[in-house]
């Protein structure tokens, strides 16, 4: 199939938040032949991957009688596969197939994967653009590529794949799709076809994984209560500046300052749920288009003159943000409770005063209950496509299914048993070289190099494993309190863009977005005067922003109907 260049949507700066992971130093790509002998890891244990996994196979080859895939299959087939180089191992490893999960992974398909890394999400982008694709890649298309999934399946990018295909060459996958209407329906185009091999959660469990979090010490030597209001939030930032010295009460870099308000924790006291696009009763709202979200830049930029917030927020990174966070010099943030807080609790494991707590997304009445929240969709977007490059897309799918067996599962949530986990009244637990490693790792190192749970894969993440990944009693609070919202009845699902709409919606997405982003930095620095703001808004209508708007709502009109 002929390939054309195509418009991808170069990320703006993205929260670790959905992500969890950073960008490698390593750079260019490393191919593995067959999995080398075993060794010890940097994680401070001997692998023995004969021994280890020999009952996993037992197992696997069992349930092919169900099945029909028996692995390891047969005559170690090659497969390559374009993955982001991850900086919780890269330290340590120079290829996804040196890790312990490779080597394992390896040897329970039966498969010799040829990694293809890149070091960061542009450099993926330039990747697909030029056409120049292994079999496989694992990639947030969802939301880093211009008219999403199915604009890169009709890009000549990635392969839809039909019912019938899945059945045959991916049994296991298709039963969990059957078992599962809800990712089926995100992950089906309106011609039938199924785009990728999903990252999806487990249903039954919290599904927010960042939050707003403040310095609860702070509060209490203020004598205040944690803030659940834009006035009390703003009154705690005040206090931490001019009663406690902190140079910047609120640490917020551009790309985590328009994900708090994506997630509506800065937004809902101002009659505006999301700055995104959210749905009420089956109408698609974008949140950045509402008169309403005046009010919100009037109080950032009001934060912002104060000197509440960073003056240099627009070019802050990740760094600088915990530096201030860890050092007293900022007392509040937004980001994931995993690799953000948890650091921040870690590295201040011994400083008896320093204390972290999640709050609520801000509300409009104290005592009110939030309307939305940070709440990943069951499909999470992080998904692993077949390329149109791939020249046997059967064995590719087979590679695929493995993740959606009993012992794929085990393997990409959990790891090695009797290494990162062992099975406890019948329920796998984390062992000690993960939640107290002997070599200081910290548990997402150490489960960056066994699993993928940590991060993404096509597979189903257990429902057990945050509960156990969050090893500090803030975590663990913040994860039940990202729950207690009502974002199910306001988030827009994971909708596919009609083919007929799909050049017209990546022309838009982009244009207005880089406006929305721009002009809106603009009134928080008050670059631009409030007093603008109605001319913002007739310029993203004129922009095409009401069509815009009409693509959303026929996708969401599609997706209820199918």
């Amino acid at each position: 199939m002929n390939k054309r260049i195509v418009s991808i949507a170069l990320a703006a700066a993205m929260t670790s938040a959905l992500f969890l992971s950073g960008c490698g130093s390593d750079s260019g790509s490393t191919t593995a032949t067959t999995a080398p002998p075993p060794q010890t890891t940097a994680a401070g244990k001997t692998e023995s991957a004969a021994a280890e996994t020999a009952a996993q196979t037992e197992d696997t080859q069992a349930a092919a009688e169900q099945t029909g895939i028996s692995y390891p299959v047969e005559g170690s087939p090659a497969i390559s596969w374009g993955l982001l180089r991850k900086s919780q191992w890269s330290d340590r490893y120079d290829s996804f197939t040196d890790l312990p999960l490779g080597k394992a992974l390896q040897e329970q398909t039966g498969y010799t994967i040829e990694a293809v890394h890149v070091d960061n999400n542009q450099a993926m982008n330039l990747m697909i653009a030029s056409g120049d694709l292994p079999d496989i890649i694992s990639y947030y298309l969802m939301s880093q590529y211009n008219g999403k999934e199915a604009q890169a399946v009709k890009d000549g990018i990635i392969m839809g794949m039909t019912p019938e295909f899945l059945q045959e060459n991916a049994p296991d996958y298709w039963a969990y799709l059957e078992a599962n209407e809800d990712v089926k329906r995100a992950l089906l185009t309106n011609d039938g076809e199924i785009v990728a091999f999903a990252f999806v959660r487990e249903p039954g469990v919290s599904r927010s994984v960042q939050t707003l979090m403040v310095r609860d010490d702070w509060c209490e030597e203020l004598g205040i209560e944690l803030p659940e209001t834009a006035d009390e939030f703003y009154a705690m930032l005040k206090g931490f500046k001019e009663q406690l010295g902190a140079e910047v009460p609120l640490a917020l870099p551009t790309g985590h300052l328009q994900s708090a308000l994506n997630n509506g924790f800065l937004t809902q006291p101002f009659g505006v749920l999301s700055r995104d696009k959210y749905q009420v009763d089956g109408k698609v709202i974008f949140g950045y288009m509402q008169p309403e979200y005046k009010d919100v830049l009037a109080w950032l930029n009001k934060l912002y003159e104060e000197g509440l917030m960073d003056p240099n927020f627009t070019t802050m990174d990740g760094d600088t943000l915990t530096a201030y966070m860890l050092s007293g010099d900022s007392g509040a943030t937004a980001g994931p409770i995993g690799s953000m807080m948890g650091t921040y609790l870690n590295t201040n494991a011994d400083n008896e005063n320093y204390s972290l707590a999640a709050i609520k997304p801000l509300v409009a009445n104290k005592g009110d209950r939030p309307k939305f929240g940070h709440m990943q969709n069951l499909n999470i977007g992080a998904n692993a496509y077949i390329t149109m490059n791939c020249k046997d897309p059967a064995a590719a799918a087979r590679f695929l299914n493995y993740g959606y067996t009993d012992e794929g599962k085990k393997l990409y949530n959990w790891g090695i048993e009797g290494v990162t986990y062992n099975m406890v009244d019948g329920q796998p637990v984390l062992s000690d070289l993960v939640t107290n490693n002997p070599d200081g790792l910290t548990t997402t190192q150490v489960l960056a190099e066994y699993t993928l749970s940590w991060d993404s894969g096509p597979f189903e993440i257990s429902k057990d494993i945050n509960a156990q990944y969050y090893i500090w009693p803030e975590q663990k609070e913040a994860y039940e309190i990202g729950g207690e919202t009502d974002a199910a009845l306001y988030k827009m699902p994971d909708t596919t863009i009609a083919e007929e709409d799909a050049d017209e919606y990546s022309r838009l997405t982009s244009e207005i977005n880089t406006y929305r982003d721009e002009t809106e930095i603009k009134f928080i620095r008050g670059e631009m005067s409030l007093d603008q703001f109605d001319e913002y808004l007739a310029t993203l209508d004129r922009m095409g922003g009401s069509r815009l708007l009409e693509i959303e709502q026929n996708a969401l009109d599609a997706y209820n109907s199918k």
